[in-house]
């Protein structure tokens, strides 16, 4: 069974470095970089994490992936930043990451992780129980499994051993999936 509804953190889960640590001459406008990186108006490159983007490109491409939504739940200090980012990284066969969110339901702003899944739960008609949800902070993984969402936590970013953990163990309504973190579960 395939979750119908996949939400992605963004900074420390899909990219690195974050947002907020591109302060201080640097963010956008981001260029384009070799590789598939980002370089920003100070050089700093910012790179996609883990496994991700060959699993945004299957997310794009793969038949099984149809009746998904690819959502994003973000806390990110620069939204506007965090979407150019989203519609400038290539994922391959001249797809950007832009192409795989849904874009009723890019939630980046200042609120809780529950705020946010409540929000797309809404906007998609998706129940939270039928949700995962994948984050490299312990606190909100913590937040969003209290709300029944199958969360996994990604220290490394979203890894292809964390998201096919994940998968595996979908669905596990209010369970944290992933290594065990400074005592919060």
């Amino acid at each position: 069974m395939l979750p119908k509804c996949l939400v992605f953190d963004l900074d420390g889960c899909v990219w690195d470095p974050e947002m907020y640590e591109l302060w201080g001459g640097g963010g956008a406008p981001f260029k384009v970089h070799n590789e598939g990186t980002l370089k920003d108006r100070a050089g700093t490159i910012v790179h996609l994490l883990g496994d991700v983007r060959n699993i945004m490109y299957e997310f794009a491409t793969e038949e099984k992936w149809k009746d998904s939504k690819i959502c994003v739940a973000s806390s990110c200090d620069e939204p506007a930043w965090a979407k150019e980012c989203i519609s400038k990284f290539d994922i391959g066969g001249g797809l950007k990451l832009k192409d795989v969110f849904d874009s009723d339901n890019i939630e980046i702003y200042k609120r809780s992780k529950d705020f946010h899944l409540n929000e797309i739960a809404r906007k998609t008609g998706v129940p939270l129980e039928e949700m995962i949800f994948f984050d490299n902070q312990t606190n909100n993984c913590h937040t969003v499994s209290q709300i029944g969402v199958t969360v996994v936590y990604t220290p490394d970013g979203v890894t292809r051993q964390a998201f096919q953990e994940g998968l595996e163990k979908y669905p596990a309504p209010g369970q944290i999936i992933g290594p065990k973190s400074r005592g919060y579960w």
